[in-house]
């Protein structure tokens, strides 16, 4: 499916839905701490460099998204929030605050973000910022990731998005690849023989658990093997 330019969309939509008190809020808190090189909001401009008809590195793709963010302790919730997958960069826009009949998109200090969560297809999901040390960089580099599980093992999701040249212009794959964190090691999940590997001290039981729910990792959801994450810290608990 192809949407069309996410602001003409909003614009279209201004009408649709009301000022949050939580954006007014958070919008001053912007103005405090994003950078000031900006004169329109204080801070540093998004500008598009995609084009929207044709595939967006943005998530979700909802028209209006409605997601929640964490700053110095405090949740602010039904906040406009996307993050682009490319660049790694959290952006947020007010539908009501123009300027020359366009919506201003800021991208966000990741230094003042401790999480924030996105509704996105596969349902919530959880961001924060985690940073690397220089021997897996080859692996994970410092960034946003989806964290899933926090129990034995980190169990995270890397939304990234990939250039590439479609009918002759630039377009954005989307992609999502699976990571667990165990005992400071990192692994790529792509399959059972990847996971037994990252749980090796468990990969028996956690094979015979496999086998029983006959969850398949390759073609399984985080909910699924999230559930086997936990399976696992229980056997480590044990």
């Amino acid at each position: 499916m192809k949407y069309p330019s996410i602001l003409l969309l909003v614009l279209f939509s201004l009408s649709l839905r009301a000022q949050q008190p939580e954006q007014n809020a958070l919008q001053e808190l912007y103005q405090d701490l994003l950078h000031p090189s900006d004169p329109l909001l204080n801070g540093r401009e998004y500008k598009y460099y995609f084009h929207p008809h044709l595939s967006t590195p943005l998530i979700p793709k909802d028209l209006l998204p409605s997601a929640s963010v964490v700053i110095r302790e405090k949740q602010y919730q039904n906040v406009m929030l996307l993050y682009d997958t490319y660049k790694d960069q959290v952006v947020y826009y007010n539908p009501n605050t123009l300027y020359n009949n366009m919506i201003i998109t800021v991208i966000v200090n990741s230094d003042i973000i401790e999480e924030f969560t996105l509704q996105l297809q596969s349902g919530q999901a959880r961001f924060k910022y985690l940073a690397f040390p220089e021997n897996q960089e080859g692996l994970l580099s410092n960034g946003f990731y989806e964290i899933v599980s926090e129990g034995a093992c980190k169990f995270i999701i890397d939304h990234s998005s990939v250039k590439k040249i479609k009918e002759g212009m630039v377009a954005y794959q989307y992609t999502t690849e699976r990571y667990i964190i165990s005992s400071g090691a990192v692994y790529r999940i792509k399959g059972k023989k990847s996971l037994l590997k990252a749980l090796s001290d468990q990969a028996a039981e956690v094979n015979d658990y496999l086998k029983r729910t006959k969850v398949q990792v390759r073609t399984a959801d985080k909910e699924q093997l999230k559930e086997v994450l936990d399976y696992y810290t229980g056997l480590k608990h044990s």
